[in-house]
């Protein structure tokens, strides 16, 4: 049971600015691009929102001490 996955949770503006060290501007700027693409594939988003482990995923494949 220990080795269950966290299930995704959905970042906001400011937890991708803080993630990125960037402005809230640029966050939404990068949450807008990453949900046309989920869009694009068919998947529903959340506008203002991504998906956590999308979002970890592009900014910090292989980076295990940059998640938190």
């Amino acid at each position: 049971m220990g080795d269950q996955k966290e299930k995704p949770t959905m970042l906001n503006a400011a937890q991708v600015a803080e993630r990125l060290n960037m402005s809230k501007g640029y966050a939404y700027k990068v949450i807008r691009d990453m949900n046309d693409e989920q869009e694009a594939l068919g998947r529903p988003v959340v506008k203002g929102r991504v998906r956590s482990d999308h979002f970890e995923r592009r900014y910090f494949a292989g980076d295990e001490d940059a998640r938190v």
